[in-house]
């Protein structure tokens, strides 16, 4: 899972999003962003940075997205109800009609549990987030009480 995870940090970086890496690799394979948004919406649930990450480049760059070869991507290898929380999310705070159609194909998530696995592994995390949950976590069948922004 780690090496996964780090790939994706080292295509993120490639691909000009706002994250840090103790050592840069420059062999890493060129993908179009809606490929790399699909595969990482299976993860951040695994990482709140990378869930982070994936939202400030998504809030600054939705006009670069083409929503349908999102969509289907997201269907093949990622998680519509993750990507369906970050469109929710990055729409709060820049809206933008790019969200609304993505949005319009995702659904909240089977059941109603903590977004990220570390949390669901605290019972004290766990609390707290249901305590104060936020509304567009809830809305997607999510419970969290985390949102931050890398740029502003």
């Amino acid at each position: 899972m780690a090496d996964r995870l780090d790939r994706l940090f080292q295509e993120w970086h490639h691909l000009g999003g706002s994250v840090l890496l103790s050592k840069k690799q420059e062999d890493i394979r060129e993908r179009r962003p809606e490929e790399l948004i699909a595969e990482s919406t299976a993860f951040c649930r695994e990482s709140g940075r990378l869930t982070w990450v994936v939202l400030d480049w998504l809030e600054r760059h939705i006009d670069l997205i083409d929503e349908d070869r999102l969509i289907e991507a997201a269907r093949k290898i990622g998680d519509m109800s993750v990507l369906g929380v970050l469109c929710d999310a990055a729409n709060l705070r820049s809206p933008h009609p790019g969200y609304e159609r993505i949005m319009a194909s995702c659904r909240p998530h089977d059941r109603l549990e903590p977004f990220f696995y570390r949390v669901a592994r605290s019972r004290l995390a766990s609390k707290l987030a249901y305590e104060n949950a936020l509304d567009v976590f809830r809305k997607w069948n999510y419970i969290s009480n985390e949102l931050r922004y890398l740029s502003q």
